[in-house]
Order: C-alpha cells, then structure tokens, then sequence
C-alpha cells in the first residue's frame, strides 16, 4: 500500500474543512422571506427599522394596503437573528421579528408572516396564518 493509498481520505477531509474554513465550500439555506403588513383600521402608516449583525435594512414607511418584507438565507451556524423597531401613531416597539433558533423549524421555514395591530406587533405560524403565535405590545 503507498503513502497516497493509505491517507488519501484523511487528505481529503483535512482539503474539505480547509476550502470550507476560506468559504469556497458552503451549504446554501433556502430563502427566508420576513413580510410585515398593517392590520389596523384607517390610513395611517407605521415606520419600520430592521438589522441583523451583519445588514442594515434601513428605516422604511409602509403605508396602509402595503407591506414590508425582506428575503435572505441563515447562517450554516443557526445564530441568524434580525430585530426590527417599529412606529405607529406615536407607540413604538423592538423586538426579533427572525430569530433562527425560535422560527427556523418550528415557525416558518420560508415565510414569517406579522401584522401591526392597534394593541402591537403579532406573528404567524407558517402553516396556521389564522392564528397568532408571537404577540409584542406597544411599549412606548
């Protein structure tokens, strides 16, 4: 048996995890889409600020019969998380409209559905969008 022979495969995964480690190797998530959509009666309008560690969505007005959303794929390490801030009619909230270890499996593998209501923010399971499962109340 040569050398070659007798560590090829350990040559091989010792390659994997080096091309993986310099991101040359990875494993693409599916799409994600976050859709947020007011649920309130009138015209009015709510203001919508979102981020991740690593992306600033920016500030955003969404107008009634409109909606607001974003798309992307979770991180290989499970540790995805966005927080948005949001403004209605002089009541404001923050809180994780996506956090991978509370939505990716159990709520919404591609859409997370929310609404802005008069008493706060509430979410929808992925397969129930009759039903709320996540409610944050205005606190301020």
């Amino acid at each position: 048996m040569t050398m070659f022979e007798k560590y090829a495969s350990s040559f091989i995964l010792v390659s994997l995890f080096l091309l993986w480690n310099q991101g040359t190797v990875c494993v693409k998530a599916d799409s994600v889409t976050v859709r947020i959509e007011p649920d309130y009666p009138g015209s009015s309008s709510f203001g919508i600020h979102c981020e991740s560690a690593d992306d600033d969505l920016g500030g955003h007005t969404i107008a009634q019969g409109s909606f607001y959303s974003f798309d992307f794929s979770p991180n290989v390490w499970g540790t995805t998380l966005f927080h948005c801030a949001l403004d209605w009619q002089g009541r404001g909230v923050s809180f994780a409209i996506y956090d991978e270890k509370r939505d990716l499996i159990s709520r919404c593998d591609k859409l997370c559905l929310w609404k802005v209501r008069p008493d706060g923010v509430v979410g929808f399971p992925e397969n129930h969008k009759e039903s709320s499962d996540l409610f944050f109340p205005w606190t301020r």
